[in-house]
């Protein structure tokens, strides 16, 4: 039998009811880092990092994203490979050497996450040209170059 679970899928402009999809997991992060500066108060930054869960590389993202429950059946999602206590780990590892970089400095910024979610980027596919592609919910794909 089926097991259908109900999970957070990144919104899309696609409509997914009856296609064949395959969901992609990621914790999407919403930091606030605190930045020292000599003789003044610290800069305050806020920034959205998605970690990608099964290759466990974390990147910086231009928001977070809106996201909606979607029941799907259990056999379409791709499994985690790392945890989320060592994807926060490597987010604020990306943060400190990301700060350190852009506003050079030498101390270890203060960082607080503010919000947390694993979300699912929903992939699914289609017919084009006699072959069966799979697409990006979020991106898409550009046809015109195949």
């Amino acid at each position: 039998m089926d097991d259908i679970k109900s999970v957070n899928i990144i919104k899309t402009p696609y409509d997914l009811d009856g296609r064949e999809i395959v969901c992609y997991p990621n914790l999407i992060l919403y930091a606030k880092i605190k930045v020292p500066r000599m003789f003044m108060k610290p800069r305050i930054i806020y920034s959205a990092i998605t970690v990608d869960l099964v290759r466990g590389e974390a990147a910086l993202s231009n928001m977070f994203p809106e996201y909606e429950p979607l029941n799907i059946d259990s056999s379409a999602l791709i499994k985690s490979a790392i945890s989320i206590e060592k994807s926060v780990a490597k987010t604020e590892k990306l943060l400190i050497k990301w700060a350190r970089h852009k506003y050079k400095i030498y101390k270890v910024p203060e960082i607080e996450i503010l919000k947390q979610e694993k979300v699912y980027k929903a992939f699914f596919y289609t017919e084009f040209k006699d072959q069966k592609l799979l697409v990006d919910s979020v991106k898409g794909v550009e046809t015109s170059a195949m």
